[in-house]
């Protein structure tokens, strides 16, 4: 199957599998599918995977702060206090990981 033909195909099963309401586990052994591979192609179809891809840049203003030398980083449910002399490519890290949850 080329590329497309398998997207489409698998837009079909998912619709089904949603329509059936039918709990995921049962659905696949009733229709002979691995739990693995139609895992893989929810995410795969899913929103928020295809979102994922665009990147979306927020502005900052970053205050002095008078006395203290850190800076509180708050991301969703996650806070990270930065100290000054920190390194660069380990925040961008530990930023595009906190992205991907």
């Amino acid at each position: 199957m080329k590329r497309k033909e398998k997207e489409i195909y698998w837009t079909g099963q998912i619709s089904e599998y949603r329509q059936s309401g039918e709990p995921l586990v049962q659905w696949c052994e009733k229709n002979d599918i691995k739990i693995h591979t139609m895992k893989y192609w929810l995410r795969k179809q899913s929103p928020v995977s295809k979102k994922s891809q665009e990147t979306a840049w927020v502005s900052c203003l970053v205050e002095e702060p008078l006395s203290e030398t850190t800076l509180t980083l708050k991301i969703k449910n996650v806070e990270i206090e930065v100290m000054s002399g920190f390194q660069d490519e380990l925040l961008l890290k530990v930023l595009r990981t906190l992205n991907q949850l």
